[in-house]
């Protein structure tokens, strides 16, 4: 356990160095055009403004948040595919140049009389600055997609699986046998642990503790729930590709399509109906 945490809180230190590196660079950069503007006026003679300035670089201010809440969304995320991982990259973009406008405006009213409307500052945004925005969440996802989430997948392959979780219950510490779960189930901020007649909540993410378990037990059957394969007496069609599974605690689970060939292999039964 001590070894997976040490894994853990290496991989999120990384993210955490590099959100700080990136956020820093972005505020250079934003510096640095800002200083452009003042040379630009003084060599053409003209006024230089600092706080229309800075209005203009709000595209870069806007980076910081926007990384942070793109950081926390791949977190729960796969990008095997080329077409999520774009998805991931456009997203982003998108909503970056639709608030952006909205905030320039808020600034726009609040200290210039409302001098620059949307229509203006989206069309600037989207003639000068749409580059930058694909580059940097570009790079971004990319970075993600090919360093930490590569370094995870390998942490994990090389970590033990777990066998035992420690329950806190104020003074009280129930230790649950991970044999004995037959499903676990998201319940933000914490995962449910079933046990045949009892159920446990346990701080972690769905995503974090399936990949400190064995892969050939515990099964995703949907994006919300794990079940122990062992656990499994029969599963019946809904005729709609999803299934209903029966466990051996009486309790129905409901397999979503999406991870029914998987299952499937796992019993070395058809994929068909």
């Amino acid at each position: 356990m001590k070894l997976l945490r040490s894994v853990f809180n290496r991989k999120y230190l990384h993210q955490y160095r590099f959100l700080v590196i990136l956020g820093s660079v972005i505020i250079f950069i934003g510096t640095l055009t800002i200083t452009q503007d003042y040379l630009d006026a003084h060599r053409n003679g003209g006024s230089f403004y600092f706080s229309e300035s800075l209005l203009f670089k709000t595209i870069w201010l806007l980076f910081i948040p926007g990384l942070i809440l793109l950081n926390k969304s791949l977190q729960n995320q796969s990008l095997e595919s080329i077409q999520r991982t774009v998805l991931y990259i456009i997203i982003p973009v998108l909503i970056h140049l639709l608030v952006l406008p909205f905030v320039f405006l808020f600034f726009s009213i609040t200290f210039y009389e409302g001098r620059f409307g949307l229509y203006k500052i989206f069309t600037y945004t989207l003639a000068n600055d749409f580059h930058k925005l694909l580059l940097i969440y570009g790079t971004f996802v990319f970075v993600y997609k090919y360093f930490w989430a590569e370094k995870e997948t390998q942490s994990s392959q090389n970590a033990p699986f777990l066998d035992k979780i420690v329950i806190n219950n104020g003074q009280e510490k129930t230790i649950v046998h991970v044999e004995d779960i037959q499903i676990i189930r998201s319940e933000t901020p914490y995962v449910a642990l079933h046990l045949e007649n009892r159920k446990y909540l346990y701080t972690d993410s769905l995503k974090s503790i399936s990949k400190q378990l064995d892969d050939s037990i515990f099964l995703r059957v949907h994006k919300s729930t794990v079940v122990n394969i062992n656990s499994v007496v029969s599963y019946k069609s809904r005729l709609n590709g999803d299934y209903d599974l029966r466990l051996k605690n009486g309790d129905l689970v409901r397999l979503s399509r999406t991870y029914a060939l998987d299952f499937k292999k796992r019993f070395n039964t058809p994929s068909s109906g």
